[in-house]
């Protein structure tokens, strides 16, 4: 029987053990996370993934066939999907680049007074 776990920090700091069982034979899947279930698939013999919220972030785990009887686990927070959470993300760094934006413009005037007193 696969069997993975990982620990995650949510977005607020909160930590998460996530689980997942995979069996050798029946291909039934469990994912837990903080020892409840939350997903139960039966005869999961193909590539699959399970979505979780956590914090405010999608969650990912996700069940990769290689071939054969062959499979690997993957768990990651999906940063790319429109969730309220990463929606402000977008702007705060969209806000950051106009600070900066604004920032170079300003130092930028400065050095031409500078350059422009100097000499003159």
């Amino acid at each position: 029987m696969a069997q993975h776990a990982w620990n995650i920090t949510g977005h607020y700091g909160n930590t998460y053990k996530l689980g997942l069982f995979h069996g050798e034979t029946t291909h039934h899947v469990v994912v837990h996370c903080n020892n409840s279930v939350v997903a139960i698939d039966f005869s999961v013999k193909e590539s699959k993934t399970y979505t979780l919220f956590l914090d405010q972030q999608l969650c990912e785990v996700s069940i990769d066939h290689t071939g054969g009887n062959n499979f690997t686990y993957d768990c990651r927070i999906n940063h790319d999907v429109e969730t309220p959470l990463n929606l402000q993300r977008r702007q705060q760094r969209e806000q950051e680049k106009r600070s900066e934006r604004i920032r170079l413009f300003a130092a930028g005037g400065v050095l031409l007074v500078i350059i422009a007193f100097l000499i003159s």
